[in-house]
């Protein structure tokens, strides 16, 4: 048993690891093609930080184990919106911004609605429900892209700067090389990491006669949301309230689009019903994020809201695993 939760520890720290080598490679290589920081943010980082999510997912659904995929998910959506926004908003107020709250959460809501949907069609999400999640995803990042080129249009950075020229001394070549080794080296990681929790967590919940769901939602979500829970909580350090909320808002619509999408391609992800609660609460919640720009302080969630929302993750996990 130990010896199962000291790999899973190095599952973890592989999948941070990798999905940081990963993000940095390829953003350097956006910067090189002209690719501008703000819509590389906006796209490649949002999907890095849901990289642990997804190849846990896609091992758990090729390896058979559809609890620990879903259970994943809804687990690290979750812990993303109740515990890490809302320990964000416990060090410092977080503003809600008008984009936030007029689009990029109603698309989270109507994520949850899109998922509910096709799994319980026939009680499975299937190759086809999985293209689907994934061209709704795909639509998301383009609009993301579009819109973040436009406001970005004509504005070249101190950075963008400060990186064209460290190219310059550097060297292009040896740097692509080097990027091109980040990458390679973290989709390796990522791999090596997900087998890691994947396997040991399903031996743990084996031997404890604790399900595959349970694990899911509780250890391997939280060890697979740690990426977005480091960037809100360093971003609400630095008073990047828009960072941070963008960061959980977005990661969540990777997690239920991308994350779900992609291991259906895989093979058939069997459904269990009662994830329908969580996707409620999720949705649910989400709501209750738009609602607290309209109490107190307008457009801003504040210290209490935060204490709401962790309380609320508290109870969520202890009634998880009591029913």
């Amino acid at each position: 048993m130990l010896l199962n939760l000291i790999i899973i520890a190095i599952g973890f720290a592989l999948l941070i690891f990798g999905a940081n080598w990963l993000v940095e490679g390829s953003c350097n290589i956006a910067a090189r093609l002209g690719v501008p920081e703000r819509v590389a943010g906006l796209t490649i980082v949002a999907i890095g930080t849901s990289l642990p999510e997804l190849v846990v997912s896609v091992t758990s659904a090729v390896a058979g184990h559809a609890d620990m995929a879903f259970g994943n998910v809804m687990g690290s959506c979750l812990a993303n919106l109740l515990l890490i926004l809302g320990l964000s908003a416990v060090i410092a107020p977080v503003t809600l911004s008008r984009s936030t709250q007029r689009f990029e959460i109603p698309v989270s809501v109507a994520a949850c609605a899109l998922l509910a949907l096709l799994a319980n069609t026939d009680g499975q999400v299937t190759m086809i429900e999985g293209v689907i999640l994934l061209a709704a995803f795909a639509a998301f990042v383009i609009r993301t892209v579009v819109v973040g080129l436009k406001e970005g249009a004509g504005e070249k950075t101190a950075q963008d700067a400060e990186l064209e020229a460290e190219f310059e001394a550097e060297g292009r070549g040896s740097n692509l090389i080097r990027d091109a080794l980040f990458i390679v080296a973290g989709i390796a990681m990522l791999k090596f990491g997900a087998d890691f929790v994947v396997d040991n967590s399903v031996s743990i919940a084996s031997a404890l006669g604790i399900s595959e769901r349970i694990i899911g939602i509780t250890v391997v979500a939280l060890g697979t949301c740690l990426p977005e829970l480091v960037t809100s909580v360093v971003a609400a350090f630095r008073g990047n309230s828009d960072i941070a909320v963008g960061n959980v808002v977005g990661s969540n619509i990777s997690n239920l689009l991308l994350v779900m999408g992609g291991p259906a391609l895989f093979s058939n992800i069997a459904y269990d019903p009662v994830y329908n609660v969580d996707l409620a609460l999720l949705a649910i919640f989400s709501v209750v994020l738009v609602g607290f720009a309209f109490i107190g302080r307008r457009h801003e969630m504040s210290r209490a809201n935060g204490v709401v929302f962790v309380v609320l993750y508290a109870a969520y996990i202890a009634t998880s695993v009591l029913r």
